[in-house]
């Protein structure tokens, strides 16, 4: 037990701005513009300019292919099994060090709560590093993390400095432990006890895996519409999208917590960016730049959903901001490392991130615009049987996108959530904001970090289901 301020050099504002795949990835830091990018745009409005009407055919057709070619990939994950389960490992003192990174900013409130959660997992305490990671600009919470202290729990308390982000805060406490393996926890994060012990069997039995995750689910998922809506897009998710590009052998962006990894190759590219809001998606292609694969395992870890619209909105805000830096930062080299592996990867990057920036920023203009469109179309001569298909591969899309919520739901054993399913595409019109809002902050606030608040729903008061020990369902505490 103890408290460090660590005299080592915080290398974060001593880097420059470094290669965007390669060690000390800085890259987020320098302003968003894709050669790729820019250089398509630019001929599709030369196009636009000489052959309107033929521009707009081939807008509208490759919208129409894409949409579809997306939707079968998807609708093949809900008939997808998902990866194996390879069980836990035994319990014993020859298990190695295990470093536990927590970072808190302005969550006081979490302290008690998170080391109740954090205390019930499973692993050697003489083994078991838990570094509760606090801010010296963040004097309350540091304070109430140093009166709680215990073993196995220590104290990092980062310095002042720029830029204020969790990656920045995970890299200054990741140099001051020795664990062989590394995960990461929020401050309302509620574990499964059992999920260090599955990532070592994991680690063991796959040893091309250089980090794991975990499923995030949500203790708090039926409070409200909101909580449904964001517990659906969760569980299609991480119980049926991660699952498949898993047994496929493909990247995918990890969570921002439950991601474990091994120290070495974390290491060997410098840990996180700390100038990316979405530093973990940014390490999973970094990752797979370097020629490594990722993986999944069952024991979930419980959250709580963003309950309040405006918090939701900064969230999803930070959230599209830091999926721009890192498309950006790796589309500089799409094809790293090269070969079937650098195919691969380019492939996912579009399947993940690139689809994801598309549909925010388009799917909300295109359902309200659809008269608009419907006129375009006339316009443009396009036969009414075309128009008609193009009717249909969205609506198709649309329904694959609800029916991956249903089989999230399912799988994630949250049933009640199957009837709010319908809701979707109500929920992915409110996308729009925060993307527009992503952009404007690239130009004035590129490292700005929305916090978002926890403690806001009820506790997370879980127990563990007596006929599978992966799965934990929330109980409701009693009216005081």
């Amino acid at each position: 037990m103890g408290i460090e301020i660590t005299n080592q050099k915080d290398q974060t504002n001593q880097q420059g701005v470094g290669c965007a795949l390669g060690h000390a990835n800085v890259a987020a830091k320098r302003p968003v513009s894709n050669a790729f990018m820019i250089l398509c745009l630019l001929a599709y409005l030369l196009w636009l300019f000489l052959q309107p009407r033929e521009a707009f055919k081939g807008l509208f057709a490759t919208m129409a292919w894409v949409s579809v070619a997306f939707a079968c990939i998807r609708l093949s994950a809900i008939f997808s099994a998902k990866p194996t389960d390879h069980g836990l490992a035994e319990l014993s003192e020859d298990l190695p060090r295990y470093t536990v990174l927590v970072p808190l900013f302005h969550e006081k409130q979490m302290v008690e709560q998170l080391m109740l959660g954090l205390d019930a997992l499973k692993y050697p305490r003489e083994k078991l590093d838990i570094i509760l990671i606090t801010e010296a600009v963040d004097p309350l919470t540091t304070q109430a993390v140093t009166a709680a202290l215990r073993p196995p729990f220590r104290q990092v308390i980062v310095p002042a400095g720029a830029p204020q982000t969790k990656p920045r805060a995970l890299n200054y406490a990741l140099q001051t432990s020795a664990g062989a393996f590394v995960t990461i926890y929020d401050a309302e994060d509620r574990p499964h006890p059992d999920q260090l012990l599955a990532a070592i069997a994991a680690f063991e039995a796959r040893p091309d895996w250089v980090a794991v995750q975990a499923p995030l689910d949500y203790y708090n998922h039926d409070d409200n519409w909101l909580t449904r809506q964001f517990a659906l897009e969760y569980a299609a998710l991480f119980h049926v999208w991660v699952p498949l590009l898993v047994r496929l052998g493909l990247p995918f962006p990890l969570g921002g917590t439950s991601n474990h990894m091994r120290r070495a190759p974390l290491d060997a590219v410098n840990g996180w960016d700390p100038f990316n809001v979405t530093e973990d998606a940014d390490l999973s292609f970094r990752l797979a730049a370097n020629g490594h694969k990722i993986g999944y395992i069952h024991p979930p870890t419980q959250e709580e959903a963003v309950s309040i619209l405006a918090d939701w909105r900064l969230q999803r805000a930070r959230w599209i901001k830091g999926y721009i830096q890192t498309w950006d930062v790796h589309m500089t080299q799409p094809l790293a490392p090269g070969g079937v592996k650098g195919a691969l990867r380019f492939l996912t990057l579009q399947l993940t991130l690139g689809i994801t920036l598309l549909s925010v920023l388009f799917y909300t203009p295109v359902v309200l615009g659809l008269p608009i469109f419907a006129a375009v179309l006339w316009w443009v001569n396009v036969p009414l049987d075309i128009g008609l298909t193009y009717s249909l591969t969205f609506l198709f899309s649309i329904a694959v996108g609800c029916l991956i919520g249903v089989a999230g739901a399912y799988r994630a054993r949250k049933l009640t959530l199957i009837k709010s399913a319908i809701a979707m595409p109500l929920y992915w019109l409110m996308l729009f904001g925060p993307a527009l809002k992503a952009i404007s902050e690239l130009r004035h606030k590129r490292f700005y970090w929305h916090k978002t608040r926890h403690g806001v729903s009820r506790p997370a008061d879980l127990i563990l289901l007596p006929k599978n020990q992966i799965d934990y369902v929330p109980l409701r505490r009693s009216a005081d």
